[in-house]
């Protein structure tokens, strides 16, 4: 019996130690990035952005993410480097698809690979094939054509759902995942076959590959885009934003992905070798990525004054220590104004409003009503950006914008994410650009509603938002 309680208590303990371990264990070597500035010229930054909107009863929408990165495709001679989360062709429970990006994507690189020696490395994340439980067309034409693609290597990501991720690992990670069909509905599209539990069960644990960016040769120099923008057809309608850059900063995003590369086994077929000039230009920029996008962030927001604004536009906001530093801004009079996704559309699915609506709630209630909410005006689609915007007329503004929602798996070590950080004066064109963007979708109708549309109270939601935000156990 004695020998019994100890088995018990090894085996609990095991469990317990191997939990703990993957939960707190580091990143992998690369990654929770922070580069030094780079600088450039006004001429040198654009600002992309993404809108739908209902305009005269009619849904419109405006892109030009991927227009751009189609057209920097078509001009690259001897390199591309892509880097994106969702690339396929499902829209989920949707009726219709506003455009086929994943289809328009593939065939791009695929056409400009036959046509050229150049080389192209594609990075993604295994949800596209279900953590080896289902085929992607785009994906097997690419390779077929040459292209070196990449599925990012997750378990050596710390585990973000505690409840659940330790219990796969010890019982279920080792039967491996099978492409020849089972028992279940495909997760994402009822056209697919049937897929195995093995690949919910690996949905479960909740982590990613979150990155979106794309980097090409252009002329003499690198282009770069970083972006809150997926080429997955049920996504092609939904609000997004980008940064796109012209010079040696490349380099730093080849780095960064080179790190990916190489903990998913895998290598990048070519290298960016550039000669990085210190010339002191009007517009600095630096790579931030993972937990190091919180840092930067938490730093912007506790040294902003009551001369400072801030602007932000967020798909999900839960992150505890965000808010508690907006709240505490508001405090020292900063004047704070919010665009959020309603949390209410989902690939044809509904949503309940979390995490955004009791976030809402508590940072209105909290700051007295001193920090403005607005909600954007979804139909069916997301408002998918994640940008914020310290505006300042008397000291550099900044912008910080790219893959990462404002929450725990995002910007605590969990998924990979990048985003830019781009300080400048206030009448430089990227920061007139991004104001005008901001007070544009703020103040049309069109656009935005009030806080009042969607606000909540529920104390349900509340929990559940605090809950599955602390213990991962949800898609956000």
């Amino acid at each position: 019996m004695k020998l019994m309680k100890f088995f018990n208590l090894w085996i609990i303990l095991f469990l317990l130690s191997g939990c703990s371990y993957h939960v707190y264990k580091g990143m992998p070597d690369g990654t929770n990035y922070e580069s030094e500035y780079y600088y450039v010229n006004e001429d040198e930054v654009d600002f992309l952005y993404d809108l739908t909107y209902r305009s005269v009863e009619q849904i419109t929408s405006e892109q030009e993410i991927f227009d751009t990165i189609f057209s920097h495709i078509d001009s690259a001679r001897t390199y591309i480097l892509i880097d994106m989360f969702l690339f396929n062709s499902h829209i989920g429970e949707a009726d219709q698809t506003y455009r086929k990006l994943a289809e328009e994507l593939s065939d791009k690189l695929i056409h400009k690979k036959n046509e050229s020696e150049i080389q192209i490395d594609f990075i993604t994340d295994p949800i596209n094939i279900l953590y080896e439980g289902a085929e992607s067309k785009e994906l097997i034409k690419m390779e077929d054509a040459g292209i070196n693609v990449i599925n990012t290597e997750l378990k050596k990501l710390p585990d973000s759902n505690i409840l659940y991720s330790f219990i796969w690992r010890t019982f279920f990670q080792w039967f491996g995942n099978s492409k020849e069909g089972g028992t279940l509905a495909h997760p994402f599209s009822s056209e697919e076959q049937k897929v195995t539990y093995r690949s919910y069960l690996a949905l479960l644990n909740f982590k990613a590959n979150h990155r979106k960016v794309f980097v090409a040769d252009h002329k003499d120099t690198w282009v770069s885009v970083i972006t809150s923008a997926n080429p997955h057809d049920g996504s092609s309608a939904h609000s997004n934003v980008g940064i796109l850059i012209y010079g040696d900063f490349a380099e730093e995003i080849f780095k960064a992905e080179a790190s990916v590369a190489k903990f998913s086994k895998g290598n990048l077929s070519s290298e960016i070798d550039t000669e990085r000039k210190e010339d002191k230009k009007a517009i600095k920029i630096k790579l931030i990525t993972e937990e190091k996008i919180k840092d930067c962030l938490i730093k912007e927001i506790n040294v902003s004054t009551k001369t400072d604004s801030i602007k932000m536009g967020m798909f999900y906001l839960s992150d505890r220590d965000v808010i508690k530093s907006l709240i505490s801004a508001s405090n020292r009079g900063v004047n704070i104004r919010i665009i959020l996704d309603p949390n209410k559309d989902a690939f044809g699915r509904e949503k309940k409003g979390i995490p955004n609506r009791p976030v809402a709630n508590e940072l209105v209630k909290r700051s007295k009503g001193k920090i403005q909410v607005k909600w954007y005006s979804t139909h069916g689609e997301q408002f998918h950006s994640k940008f914020i915007f310290f505006e300042s007329s008397n000291k550099e503004s900044t912008v910080i914008m790219g893959s990462a929602n404002l929450t725990k798996r995002n910007i605590g070590n969990k998924n990979l994410e990048m985003n830019i950080l781009l300080k400048a004066k206030h009448n430089t064109a990227p920061i007139r650009e991004i104001h005008n963007y901001f007070d544009l979708i703020w103040n049309d109708e069109k656009y935005t509603v009030d806080y009042k549309t969607y606000a909540s109270k529920s104390l349900w939601k509340k929990f559940i938002y605090r809950f599955t935000e602390f213990w991962g156990t949800s898609s956000y």
